[in-house]
């Protein structure tokens, strides 16, 4: 699909919405007129490609309608006519546009389109691209992807957003399990999407040790019946044991920066400094990774983390009570 009179090479927007400006009837050299150019507007929150109004206009009147500001410059090739109230949907838009074929609405960006829960509007344009493709973008946050098709993005509210799917899968890079889980719900409540559809994106998108795949595994092992995940992330299981608990969410795959070096840490409470960590077989299974973790931890200790390890054979009401005790005491 493309926008209405623009090239193969615009992202789709068949469906955009209203953007409240009027159409102009000003003339411009060569006994032509912006009308063509304002009407699309009015379904672009305001805004024409330059490729869109060269398909109304010659180059040397569409100079001439930016030097009589009848378009102003937004981004590299996209202009809001005249008039047109600046919104965040406009610039959201602007940065579509501008992002070339197939750009979309993504992450946290997406969830406001969608308005999930807990979402609000965020400080920052978000978007995803197609990783054939890499865009620059100033001022906006740009994502690239492998997986592309129609189950992933789809238009609303007159913008390229991801699929609500999509968009819910995309949260768990950015956002806590407990956060997802409650838009996840909602999105299920007024029927922006399925569990079944989730399923079909999420098996697009796994990839073992991607934290995306481990949060959102575990939503789809508790809500779709006979659902299968393989085998359940031992930190994960950790982290729900804790929030389970009534604790405070812990943060996970934290990176911490030391004397140099970046570390990461499976579960941590950065404010209070503790880290948590789940010691498996597989993970130490050879020589460097045994030396290296004790290592490790006395350098986050010297700069005050307090390290807490656990094991398959430690039990809920363990893990519980020694990472309560903890928060508790770097509490005071």
């Amino acid at each position: 699909m493309t926008l209405e009179g623009e090239c193969s090479t615009e992202p789709s927007l068949a469906r955009v919405g209203r953007a409240g400006v009027t159409a102009s009837t000003a003339r411009v050299p060569g006994g032509m007129d912006f009308t063509a150019c304002a009407a699309l507007a009015r379904r672009q929150h305001g805004l024409v490609t330059r490729a869109q109004a060269l398909t109304h206009v010659t180059e040397d009147q569409l100079k001439h309608a930016l030097a009589r500001r009848r378009l102003e410059p937004v981004r590299t090739g996209v202009y809001r006519t005249a008039g047109a109230p600046e919104t965040w949907e406009q610039h959201q838009l602007a940065a579509c546009l501008a992002g070339g074929p197939a750009t979309a609405t993504a992450f946290r960006a997406a969830a406001w389109c969608w308005r999930l829960e807990g979402y609000a509007v965020p400080d920052q344009l978000e978007v995803t691209v197609p990783r054939s493709r890499r865009a620059r973008l100033p001022g906006v946050i740009v994502h690239d992807t492998r997986v592309w098709s129609d189950a992933h993005h789809t238009v609303h509210g007159g913008l390229p957003v991801t699929s609500p799917a999509r968009t819910l899968c995309d949260l768990t890079a950015c956002s806590g399990l407990g956060k997802v889980a409650r838009a996840l719900d909602d999105a299920l409540r007024r029927r922006l999407t399925t569990l079944e559809r989730l399923e079909v994106v999420f098996l697009d998108l796994a990839t073992k040790g991607r934290r995306r795949s481990t949060f959102m595994r575990a939503l789809l092992e508790e809500r779709l019946p006979g659902f299968d995940p393989g085998e359940t992330d031992a930190e994960l299981k950790i982290y729900r044991w804790i929030v389970g608990a009534g604790l405070p969410e812990p943060v996970l795959q934290h990176r911490v920066r030391v004397r140099g070096r970046t570390y990461r840490i499976d579960l941590a409470y950065p404010d209070h400094k503790i880290g948590i960590e789940y010691d498996g077989w597989d993970a130490h299974r050879t020589r460097t990774s045994f030396d290296s973790d004790p290592e490790r931890d006395a350098i986050l200790e010297d700069a005050g983390w307090r390290m807490i390890h656990f094991t398959s054979k430690s039990s809920r009401a363990f893990v519980v009570e020694i990472v309560e005790n903890a928060l508790h005491q770097r509490s005071k």
